[in-house]
């Protein structure tokens, strides 16, 4: 009985094939994720500074 893939046969290629699969199906999905979180953080460091601007001219004192 097989127990959780540690015996190991003379003929492991598609236990190395399946390991890289497995790499790269746990790294894409992560990579995405600091894209999509890049992207949302950029627009909110924007918003912010426009905000900012807004701020300044609501304060200025009319003459």
């Amino acid at each position: 009985m097989e127990l959780l893939g540690q015996m190991h046969g003379p003929d492991d290629g598609g236990s190395l094939v399946l390991s890289i699969v497995v790499l790269v199906g746990m790294i894409i999905p992560l990579l995405v994720l600091g894209v999509v979180s890049w992207i949302f953080w950029k627009a909110k460091k924007r918003e912010e500074a426009e905000e900012r601007r807004r701020h300044e001219w609501r304060n200025v004192h009319s003459s």
